[in-house]
């Protein structure tokens, strides 16, 4: 037997719901605490030709840090059905070397030496909550209320997992929040990030929908 294909960051494993009316009190009802209250501002970047989105590679900056989201195996895409896996970088020297990588450039000194540009930018209000453990369990299951300041909600049930080999329960895990929040859908819900370009950048959009990125 292989042994576990650990992996330089952790596997963000989400789902995304439209968040109703009832969404706080189902959260309550299954012990969900509130975590904390934040505000904060996300600008993605990408190169001229659009080299990392196209790709399914996310680069923002949110506050004065750096954060990389990818799918965990070359040449995937992020989305499973209407969940999606991705690893998150937030080394910046990870980060370097992964988009050096991907756009067949020289590893420059930080990232603003990439000469990339910024293609989104907004504030979010976030409502974070969290799950209680369940028994013979220790998997952390988060729930994340989102308000961007374009007018957009949305509702994200997120697992995170080390190894490629805790995915599957990780999406069943989701999958079962979901239902039990009364948010479930077949069909993938689109994010903030997505929505935005559909409203302000409908080429950047349509290259996306092309290339079966969104």
């Amino acid at each position: 037997m292989s042994p576990p294909s650990h992996l330089p960051g952790p596997i963000e494993v989400e789902r995304k719901f439209v968040p109703g009316p009832d969404v706080e009190k189902n959260l309550c009802a299954l012990g969900a605490k509130l975590l904390e209250e934040i505000t904060f501002r996300d600008s993605y970047y990408d190169s001229p030709d659009l080299g990392l989105t196209l790709n399914d590679m996310w680069l923002r900056r949110r506050g004065d840090s750096w954060e990389l989201k990818h799918p965990p195996q070359r040449g995937a895409r992020g989305h499973k059905g209407a969940s999606t896996q991705y690893m998150e970088l937030t080394s910046e020297d990870d980060i370097l070397c992964r988009v050096s990588e991907e756009l067949g450039v020289p590893c420059p000194l930080n990232i603003e030496s990439f000469g990339l540009n910024e293609f989104a930018t907004f504030v979010t209000r976030r409502r974070r909550f969290q799950l209680p453990l369940t028994e013979n369990s220790n998997t952390k299951v988060v729930v994340d209320l989102d308000e961007a300041d374009f007018g957009f909600a949305i509702g994200e049930v997120e697992v995170l997992v080390k190894t490629q080999e805790e995915v599957g329960n990780a999406l069943k895990k989701v999958e079962e929040i979901c239902k039990q929040l009364g948010v479930f859908r077949e069909t993938p819900v689109q994010g903030k990030v997505s929505t935005f370009l559909q409203i302000n950048r409908a080429d950047h959009y349509r290259k996306l929908l092309e290339a079966h990125v969104i």
